[in-house]
């Protein structure tokens, strides 16, 4: 009854409601089974528009600028049939599965816990040097590196030691990893090549692989900041979250951040994300969804406290 009379309140405000891979995800990590389905219930039925995960979305990305500036790395022929099946997991099978029983997912998950964990502890150690080390985060759009003194020549390769933008610097380490040394030995390993695969569906790994430097020059000199809205913000979350205590929701709150760019409000009863987004929506160079607070008192029905807030 409550989802029906906010369909119809958003059908009067001409509405939508978009919802995300990850909002799942976070959903099915809930313990109490009632409560889980019940808020999957609502994701799912209704006039919702299911969105792509966010690392098909960033994902795209890269793949896009290489197109631009890199046309060399390209497949002869996409793998269209690996990007369906990616597709339509995430948009529809575990949307259907999970109304029916989100039961596995969420034995899965608790699986991948350690790796979380693990996020927010490298987190906690980062933020503690930051604060030490008396680093200044803001303006985040003016925020420059430069590598260490005893940086290897393996990890300066392509890189003159000059100050380069940060995000730049941080994505290029974070995909060098996903796509060379991850995808690599995964099989041995077994870790998780999401990133791999997406990416790998159009361009030819093993020759992006073949010149680190070229790799390094793609990301801190060719590609356009407009173009990579969503690697931007997510590195963006990540670091403005340093303004405040980390704590064990940090992973998932930094995977929302990449569907900004897909709606014009963001709903949260979470005041310090709330207060993260709004940070980043300062420095960023481009616009993204408003974030509004929702009342975290529960005495009032939580219909009436996402009325008061749109």
């Amino acid at each position: 009854m409550v989802r029906k009379i906010f369909d119809s309140f958003l059908k009067s405000r001409s509405l939508d409601v978009v919802v995300p891979p990850s909002i799942l995800v976070e959903v099915i990590n809930l313990p109490v089974t009632e409560a889980r389905q019940r808020i999957i219930q609502a994701l799912a039925q209704g006039p919702r528009q299911r969105l792509d995960t966010e690392a098909q979305s960033e994902c795209a990305e890269v793949v896009s600028e290489a197109k631009r500036v890199r046309p060399q790395w390209l497949r002869s022929m996409p793998d269209t049939t690996k990007v369906w099946m990616l597709n339509n997991f995430w948009t529809k099978k575990i949307w259907r599965q999970a109304q029916v029983d989100s039961h596995p997912f969420h034995d899965y998950q608790k699986g991948l816990m350690a790796r979380h964990r693990v996020l927010v502890d490298r987190q906690r150690d980062n933020r503690a040097r930051m604060l030490q080390s008396g680093f200044k985060l803001r303006p985040l759009a003016k925020v420059m590196a430069t590598p260490d003194p005893d940086a290897p020549e393996s990890y300066l390769a392509g890189w003159g030691g000059e100050p380069v933008e940060m995000w730049r610097v941080v994505n290029r380490d974070l995909y060098w990893r996903e796509l060379s040394v991850v995808s690599g030995r995964a099989v041995l390993t077994k870790e998780d090549t999401t990133i791999a695969d997406w990416i790998g569906s159009y361009i030819d790994l093993s020759r992006l692989r073949s010149n680190h430097s070229d790799f390094t020059r793609f990301w801190l000199r060719d590609v356009d900041l407009n173009a990579m809205r969503r690697n931007w913000l997510r590195w963006a979350v990540d670091l403005a979250q340093f303004n405040y205590k980390v704590t064990g929701g940090n992973p998932a709150d930094t995977q929302h951040s990449s569907y900004l760019l897909d709606c014009d409000l963001f709903l949260s009863a979470d005041a310090r994300y709330v207060d993260v987004l709004k940070l980043v929506r300062e420095d960023a160079p481009f616009s993204f969804a408003e974030p509004r607070l929702v009342s975290g008192d529960r005495a009032i029905p939580v219909l009436d406290r996402l009325v008061a807030v749109l």
